[in-house]
C-alpha cells in the first residue's frame, strides 16, 4: 500500500499478496491500537510517573513494536533513521556516564529514549486509516483529560485539581497542571490545523474549544507561551488569515469558559459549579456559531459577545472581580521564585561537572531562599538544563543532535507524508512542546512525551520496502527473488 504516493509494499511470493497483505495490515493496525491504549493508560494514570503504570506503558509499547516489526520487518532505512541513531547514542551515553561516575543509573532516561525509537518505528508502519484512528483516539483521550481538569476545579475534586498560592488549578489525571497543559496544547494545535482546512466543521471546532478550555483551566503560563508559538508556526505554514479564522472561535470559546471557571478558583471562596457550567456552555456555543459564520459577521459577534459577557458577569456574578484579581496577581506575572531557584541550582551542578554532569538522576538541586533557608528541588523545571546537570555538555550536545534529527525528519515528511494540514499540525505541536519543555519537567512523565512523539510519528512516511518478508533485504537480494519467481 502506498503512503504519500511514493512508498510501495513488496510481496515475497505471488498468490500470497491478498492473505499476507491482509495479515500485515491487521497486525500493524493492532500495534497502532496498542499504542493508543498505552497513551490512554499513561495519561489517565498520572502520566506514568510512577513505576507501576510505567511498567504497563512499557509492556504495551514493547508488544506494539514486536507486532509492527513482525508484520513489516526492519529495513536498513530504519537503522539509518537519524532520530533512531541519535536517541540510541544519547541512551548509551547515559548508561556509560553512570558507569564512569560510579553512580547507579537512576531515572528512566535510557528506557524512555528506547520508547521514543519504538513509537517512531511503529507509527511509520501504520496504514493511513490506522493513523487516522490513532489521531482520533488521542483527541478523545485529550478531551477526557481536559474534562477531568475542568471538573477538578469546578467541583473541587482533589485528585483532579491542584491547590497552590491560594487558587485551585486544573491538574486532571496527570496530577500536575503544567503536565496536563503540555498534553492539551499540542493536541489542540493538531485539531486547529485540521480546522484550517475544514473551517465549518462543528466537531473540530468543539473539540478544539474543549481542549483549549482544559488547558486554560490549568493556568499554565508556559502553556500560554507554547500555544502562542504553535499558532505562529501554524500561521507560517498554513497562512495567517486561515489560521486566525480557524483559531478565533475555539480561543474565544475557551476564554469565555475560563471566565466562568475563575470564580471557583480562589481557595477562600466556595466553588461555583453552576456558573462554571454556564461559562463552558457559552464558550462551546460561541465556537460553534463562529465556525458557521463569515469573517465580518464573526468579528461583529465577537465584539458584541465580549461586551455582553462583561455586562452579564458584572451584574450577575458578584465577587468575580475579586476572584479574577487574585488569579491575575498570582499567574499573570513573570516572577517564579521556585522555578528560578531550581534552574539556578541545576546550572550550578552543570558548572561543577561540565563534561559528564552529576550522573543520570544524581543532580542534587539545592538553592538558598530569601529567608536564608535551603530549598531542595526534585527537578530543574527546564528539561534542557536538567540534561546538562545530569549528563553534562556531552549529553546536551547529543540531545541537540537528537532534536535536530527529529526536526529534519519532520521537514522531510512534508513532501512524502499525509495531508499538509496534518503535517502542519504536527510541526506546530512539536514546536509548542519544545518551548514548554524549557519551563517544566514534562519529560519526566513518560506518557506526555509518548503522546507528542506519537503525534509526530503519524506523519512519517513508511520505510522503503516495508512489508518485505526478509529483514534488511538488499536490492541484489530482491532481484534474485524476482529471477526465482520468473523461473
Amino acid at each position: 500500500m502506498g503512503l504519500g504516493g511514493g512508498m510501495a509494499v513488496a510481496d515475497a511470493r505471488p498468490g500470497e499478496a491478498g492473505v499476507d497483505g491482509a495479515s500485515e495490515r491487521w497486525t500493524t493496525g493492532l500495534a497502532g491500537l496498542l499504542l493508543l491504549v498505552a497513551v490512554a493508560a499513561g495519561l489517565l494514570g498520572q502520566g506514568a510517573f510512577y513505576t507501576r503504570v510505567r511498567w504497563y506503558l512499557g509492556v504495551l509499547v514493547a508488544v506494539a513494536t514486536v507486532l509492527a516489526l513482525v508484520a513489516w520487518p526492519p529495513t536498513r532505512d530504519d537503522a539509518r533513521l537519524p532520530p533512531v541513531v541519535a536517541a540510541l547514542a544519547l541512551a548509551t551515553w547515559a548508561v556509560l556516564d553512570a558507569a564512569l561516575l560510579g553512580v547507579p543509573a537512576a531515572g528512566a532516561g535510557p528506557a524512555l529514549l528506547l520508547g521514543l525509537v519504538a513509537v517512531l518505528l511503529v507509527c511509520r508502519r501504520l496504514q493511513p486509516e490506522d493513523r487516522e484512528v490513532l489521531l482520533l483516539g488521542v483527541v478523545a483521550v485529550g478531551l477526557l483529560v481536559a474534562l477531568a481538569g475542568w471538573l477538578g476545579v469546578a467541583g473541587r475534586v482533589g485528585s483532579w485539581a491542584w491547590l497552590g498560592d491560594g487558587i485551585w488549578r486544573a491538574s486532571s489525571t496527570l496530577t500536575y497542571p503544567n503536565a496536563a497543559a503540555a498534553v492539551l496544547v499540542p493536541v489542540a494545535l493538531m485539531v486547529l490545523a485540521r480546522l484550517v482546512d475544514a473551517p465549518g466543521s462543528l466537531p473540530l471546532a468543539l473539540a478544539a474549544t474543549g481542549l483549549l478550555a482544559g488547558a486554560a483551566a490549568t493556568l499554565s503560563r508556559a502553556a500560554a507561551l507554547a500555544l502562542a508559538v504553535g499558532l505562529v508556526v501554524l500561521a507560517g505554514l498554513r497562512g495567517p488569515r486561515a489560521t486566525v479564522r480557524a483559531a478565533l472561535g475555539p480561543c474565544l470559546g475557551a476564554l469565555v469558559a475560563l471566565v466562568g471557571l475563575v470564580p471557583s478558583m480562589p481557595a477562600a471562596a466556595p466553588a461555583r459549579p453552576a456558573l462554571a457550567l454556564v461559562g463552558l456552555g457559552a464558550g462551546l456555543a460561541i465556537a460553534a456559531v463562529l465556525a458557521r459564520l463569515r469573517a465580518v459577521a464573526a468579528v461583529a459577534l465577537v465584539v458584541g459577545g465580549v461586551l455582553a459577557g462583561c455586562v452579564a458577569v458584572a451584574v450577575a456574578a458578584g465577587g468575580v472581580g475579586d476572584a479574577a484579581g487574585l488569579v491575575a496577581e498570582t499567574r499573570i506575572t513573570l516572577a517564579s521564585p521556585d522555578r528560578s531557584g531550581a534552574v539556578a541550582a541545576a546550572l550550578r551542578v552543570a558548572a561543577e561537572h561540565p563534561l559528564t554532569g552529576a550522573g543520570p538522576g544524581q543532580a542534587d538541586l539545592r538553592s538558598r531562599g530569601a529567608d536564608g533557608g535551603t530549598r531542595i528541588f526534585g527537578y530543574a523545571h527546564n528539561e534542557y538544563v536538567q540534561v546538562a546537570a545530569e549528563l553534562g555538555l556531552v549529553g546536551l550536545a547529543l540531545l541537540a543532535v537528537l532534536l535536530v534529527a527529529l526536526g529534519r525528519l519532520l521537514w522531510r515528511a512534508r513532501a512524502t507524508g499525509p495531508a499538509v494540514a496534518g503535517w502542519a499540525g504536527v510541526a506546530a505541536a512539536t514546536a509548542a512542546f519544545a518551548v514548554h519543555s524549557g519551563f517544566d519537567f514534562v519529560w519526566h512523565l513518560p506518557a506526555v512525551l509518548l503522546t507528542v512523539t506519537l503525534l509526530a510519528g503519524v506523519v512519517l512516511p513508511a520505510p522503503p520496502g516495508a512489508g518485505a518478508r526478509t529483514p534488511f533485504r538488499t536490492a541484489r537480494g530482491k532481484e534474485s527473488d524476482e529471477r526465482q519467481i520468473a523461473r
